[in-house]
């Protein structure tokens, strides 16, 4: 999976959390959850196949979201 492959992927993640918060709790909710569920598993194995890894110095957080 090249760069412009891996953002569009994050943009599908980002498209159907949008929809899924429009349409709560009507509408097609479990579904694009599990589309969701889906984009990051692709993108997890994707990076794994890769071999990519965190680089140790640099901080991992994303601001506005809170670590799991």
């Amino acid at each position: 999976m090249n760069t412009d492959e891996l953002m569009a992927k994050v943009g599908q993640i980002e498209e159907q959390a949008r929809y899924t918060l429009e349409e709560f709790p009507k509408g097609l909710t479990k579904e694009r959850l599990r589309m969701i569920i889906a984009l990051t598993k692709h993108i997890r194995s994707e990076i794994d196949r890769a071999g990519i890894t965190p680089d140790p110095d640099q901080d991992q957080t994303v601001p506005g979201i809170s670590p799991l």
